[in-house]
């Protein structure tokens, strides 16, 4: 996603439930570098794991082809420690729907990723301005672009596609 000289190239993604991976798996489809965190460690391979399926899935069923497949799990990663995503340009949350957990979580960001980085939330129930509401700079948070196409019209093309990729194979 390229907007005033910016431009996205790794998503770190907070989380590694379903939400966590299905991000996950759009945005390495789109071929953005992606790097998952989770305080359960364990769950970080876990979800590598079932991406690796997942897109194994999709290639003997003809909606993806081997290489694209395996390009798409090259750019998945772990991170071990929450410092690992210092050098991000996004950060997508896609933790419990508790309101003091994702402020805190923000908080600790914010003194971990660089000004320019963009937080996001992949929150279905909770308020951004509340969950910003005790950060430093909360102008810098967003609502996932993940969520709907309708509900976040400003996607880019990358986006749409990996979005419409997803829609694809899901059917």
């Amino acid at each position: 996603m390229t907007s005033r000289n910016f431009s996205i190239e790794t998503i770190d993604i907070v989380g590694t439930g379903a939400m966590g991976r299905g991000i996950a798996q759009i945005a390495a489809l789109a071929g953005l570098t992606v790097r998952l965190y989770d305080t359960n460690p364990a769950a970080i391979g876990a979800a590598r794991d079932y991406l690796a399926e997942t897109f194994a899935k999709l290639t003997a069923k003809g909606k993806l082809d081997q290489a694209r497949s395996l390009a798409a799990l090259a750019n998945v990663s772990g991170a071990q420690v929450i410092g690992d995503l210092a050098d991000c340009d996004l950060v997508v949350e896609a933790i419990v729907e508790k309101l003091d957990v994702k402020q805190a979580l923000f908080r600790e960001l914010e003194t971990v990723v660089s000004g320019r980085c963009v937080l996001a939330s992949n929150t279905s129930s909770l308020s951004i301005t509340a969950i910003a509401a005790g950060c430093t700079n909360p102008s810098r948070y967003r609502p996932s672009p993940w969520l709907t196409r309708r509900a976040q019209p400003g996607l880019s093309l990358t986006q749409r596609d990996a979005a419409d990729t997803q829609t694809e194979t899901q059917q």
